[in-house]
This record gives C-alpha cells, structure tokens and sequence, in this order.
C-alpha cells in the first residue's frame, strides 16, 4: 500500500490542486487548506497551525506549500511534515518564464481563488473606492488573472475588479499542467525521502536484531548446538549450578501455561503443585520462596512461557539478590536456547532470513541513495536523468535561439565481445569507454541511452563543433585498445551527430535525428562520424 499523504495549501488554490492531482492519479494524496493568506490583517501566511500540526491519523506524512512565508525558517517540530518554499504562492501555477516578464510590464498578477473575494481583500487593506483605484493606476499597468480553466466565474469577477478600479485587465490561460508537474515533483520527493527514511529504520533493526542474535549465541555456546529439549534442560541446570553452587534444582517444561514435567535430582512431592502456584503468580519473572533462602525463575521467550526454574537452598544466602539478577539476565538466553530444542529448523530460517533482510535493505538503500540519476555500471547519467536535464536545455536553445547538438555513440560489434569474453568482460569494455568519454570532457550531460549506446547533449555548440567533439571520441575509443582480464581489446565506435534546425521542436526529433545519423555511420562501414543531414566525412583534427 503506497504511503499516505496530507497536501497542506492556501485555501485560495485548493481547487486547481485537487483537480490537478485528480489528472496525475494520487489516490494516496489528501488535500488540507490552511486560511486565504490574503484576507489576514497581517498580510501574510499565518502557517503556525499548518507547520505545528501533526499529519492526520492513518497519514505518514505532510507536505506545506509556502507561498507568502517567505520569514519562516525553523523546520516543523514533526519530522514528518515537510515545508516545500516558494517565491510567490503563484508559481504554483507557471514558471518564471510566464510570470517575469508580466510583472515586469507592470501587470498585477491574480489568481481565480484570489480574485473571488477582491472586495474583502480591498476592505482588509483599507481602501475605498477612490483611493483603491488611485492606488491600482499608479502602481499597475493592467490586472492579470492566470487563469487554469477550473473557475467559469473568475473572468467575470476580474471584470468586476477592473471596472470598480477603472484599471484594464486581461486574462492569460495556464491551465494545470505546470500545477500538475510541481505537484508530481513534489509529492514524488516527499515519497523519496519517506521511502529512504523507513529503509534506514528497517536496516536499523535489522542490525539490532543481528547483534542480539550474535549476543545469545555468544553466551551460549555450549547450547546452541543442542536440539534436544531434555539435553538442553540438563545443560540449563548445569549452567545454573555452576553459577549458583547449589545443586538442588529443579526445572518445569511449561506449555500453554501448565507444568507438563519435571527435571530435578531429588523431586519432592509438593514440587509440582508449588512450581504451578509460582507459576501462576508470576508477574515480574521471578518470585522469592517464603522460606528467603531461593527463588522461582521465569525460562521465557518472545512472551512464551517454556519452563520454571526452581532454585533453593542457596549455599550463600546473603548473595540471593545477585544470584537472582544473574538469573534474570541470563533467563531469556535459556529460553532461546529452549525455543532452539523446539524449533531448530525454524530458528535457522528466522536467522537466515534476517540476514537476507539485512543484506537486501543494505543494498536498497545504498541504490535508492546513490543510484537515483545514475547509471550503476558506467556511473553515467541514467536515461530518465538525461531526459530531465536535455529537456531544459533543449527548451532554453528553442526560447533562446542558441545552437544545441546531440551526439549519440554505438560501441561497434559490443555483441561480439559479449559472444567471445562473456558479459563481464563487455561489462568491463563499457565501463572504461565511459572513463574516456568523460576524460574527453564533451559534455557534462553524458549517459548511458540503452545497452552500449551513450548520448550526450552539447549545449551552446555549432554544427562544426560538434563534429569536432564526436570526432576526438572516436579517436579517443581507437586511440588503444581497452585492458580487460582477458587481455588488451581494441574498440571502435559509431557516431551520429545532430544539431538543432528548423522545423525540430522537441527533444524527441533532435535525438532521432542523431540515431538516423548513427545509423547512417553503421552502415558506411563503422568507426565513423555521420552528420544528420550531411553526407560529407568528418576529417580529423
């Protein structure tokens, strides 16, 4: 079952945050709206009560978006509620990209959750009508509502506002789909770090457990090895009588609460009907016998009471209450090793599998940590981290019109070596092409695309440069062969290269456009540089 979540915003959003996480499928996430921050006399998000408030009972956790708290520093008293900051609650809805340049023309930014109570927000501020609008046509070029489609009545109420001020306006759509991307990214790294910090607690006990464990089989040696339950009752008493020098002992087998038998040297009568009374009385582990000179002692394990040891007539009687914290700390081992006599194949599956939880949670942790953007053999970036970072600047060279290029490499005949040296050995050949390639240093952003085909994008880079890059990584794979355990291997590499155009207006087509290129390097012969577009060879520099 997926962890729960409480989505704490301003109540001015709620609506926009609800339908948005409808669209992204967050059955798991529960919306909480604190107070409209913009009708308060202060003016400011009063988030007192949303930071301080535990998440509500069967939620693990909670996540407050911050707008207009830009003062609040402290984190929550609860460490299970996070805070996510923003510059202005409205970049919930758009990126800087949007918003900039509207407020620098001198637009007064709104949203529909705003704009449906503009009158009480003037009333808060102190303005009537006249000074209202003399205050909104000196410091305002126009009223902008961004408007997410999931309101029919706020253009009609920024209508209201404009003609009350005597102020144009106008209204800009954004729809929910940056809404919809914040709150993907948000929610996902709050599951990110829930997920990480339950594996930290599960390895946590995993090792408390594994050094118990180590202690109990330390201190009984000599029982561990036993798997008859009588064997190990007699090496319990003999354990006990070495430490207490007294060798009038005697043991009761107890199940489901009842004395079943007797171990003892010299059983008396009364003993079966005085070790059930004990039995029966036992609220702390251990009763002293009325006569002082002994003690009853609880032999238990994982709450499960398994015997009853009798020890009497204690040759030092001034010593009872060492002898009996002695007992106490050593009575649980015995129950170990009495539960061991029982259930020895399942105390060698429960140990197994704690050591396999142990060993498995070690290694979730370190992948989730370590290898979230990362591709484990070549320690390139991963494909979906790639993807995430060209995006960004694919979309800066298109805003920007600056040259962008994708190189994209396929280690020539990689399958043979597979064939020939087996998948280490090509484990080997990726990991130290991937060494080059960074020591060529064509682009921070270099990852691993698929099997042995790597990709990087080149940001601020010609259609010239370009091919000079995929050229020094071609010559750097040939330059000399790659040591392997199976000896020195030569390698060569297909390159395809492309740069952004005319008509290529996603990431999607450039990176194809560099496979075509690939491909086209393949089939004249490998070990070659194809320039999408291009048909002419690529000299060496």
């Amino acid at each position: 079952m997926a962890d729960m979540l409480c989505l704490r915003v301003c109540s001015h959003f709620r609506s926009d945050v609800e339908t948005a996480l409808a669209g992204l499928g967050e059955e798991g996430v529960r919306v909480q709206a604190y107070p409209a921050i913009c009708t308060l006399r202060r003016g400011r998000c009063d988030l007192a009560e949303a930071r301080v408030t535990p998440p509500p009972e069967g939620y693990d956790g909670a996540l407050v978006l911050l707008g207009c708290d830009g003062e609040t520093q402290a984190a929550p008293p609860d460490p299970r509620v996070h805070l996510v900051k923003l510059d202005h609650c409205v970049h919930l809805l758009a990126g800087p990209d949007v918003l900039e340049p509207e407020m620098q023309a001198g637009a007064y930014l709104v949203t529909a959750g705003w704009i449906k109570q503009w009158r009480e927000h003037l009333r808060v501020m102190g303005f009537d009508r006249e000074t209202a609008g003399q205050f909104f046509r000196e410091c305002t070029r126009e009223l902008l509502l961004l408007d997410t489609g999931n309101d029919t009545r706020a253009v009609e109420e920024l209508e209201a506002m404009a003609r009350y001020l005597g102020v144009p306006c106008r209204s800009r759509y954004v729809g929910l789909d940056y809404l919809r991307l914040f709150l993907s990214g948000a929610v996902a790294k709050w599951r990110h770090l829930a997920a990480e910090a339950k594996t930290k607690e599960v390895l946590a006990q995993a090792n408390r457990k594994v050094a118990d464990y180590a202690m109990a089989f330390d201190l009984l040696v000599r029982l561990s090895h036993i798997t008859d339950e009588e064997a190990t009752i007699a090496a319990i008493q003999e354990l006990f009588a070495m430490l207490f020098g007294c060798t009038n002992l005697v043991y009761a087998q107890v199940d489901e609460g009842r004395v079943r038998e007797i171990f003892a040297a010299d059983e008396r009568p009364q003993d079966r009907l005085d070790l059930q009374q004990a039995l029966d009385a036992l609220h702390e582990g251990y009763l002293i016998m009325p006569s002082g000179n002994g003690f009853f002692l609880r032999i238990d394990y994982q709450d499960a009471v398994l015997g009853l040891m009798l020890v009497r007539e204690i040759p030092f009687p001034a010593y009872r209450d060492q002898y009996l914290n002695l007992g106490l700390a050593i009575s649980n081992l015995c129950g170990l090793a009495i539960s061991n006599a029982r259930t020895f194949v399942k105390l060698q599956e429960t140990e197994q599998n704690l050591r396999r939880e142990r060993d498995i949670n070690a290694s979730l942790f370190e992948q989730v940590r370590a290898l979230a953007d990362m591709d484990p053999l070549t320690e390139l970036l991963n494909r979906r981290r790639f993807s995430e970072l060209a995006e960004i600047e694919f979309a800066r060279a298109k805003r920007y019109s600056k040259p962008i290029a994708v190189i994209m490499l396929d280690i020539d005949h990689f399958k043979r070596v597979n064939d020939t040296y087996g998948h280490g050995v090509g484990d080997q050949v990726l990991k130290a092409i991937a060494e080059r390639l960074r020591a060529v240093r064509v682009s921070d952003i270099l990852a691993r695309y698929g099997g042995e085909e790597l990709v990087a994008l080149c940001p601020e880079t010609s259609a010239r440069e370009a091919e000079r890059l995929a050229e020094r990584l071609r010559l750097a794979l040939r330059g000399s062969a790659i040591d392997t355990t199976e000896g020195a291997i030569p390698m060569t590499a297909s390159i395809g290269v492309a740069v952004l155009e005319d008509g290529v207006d996603h990431l999607d087509a450039l990176v194809d456009r560099a496979d075509q290129a690939l491909y086209a390097a393949k089939s004249a012969g490998r070990d070659c540089v194809r320039v999408y577009g291009s048909g002419a060879d690529v000299s060496e520099p």
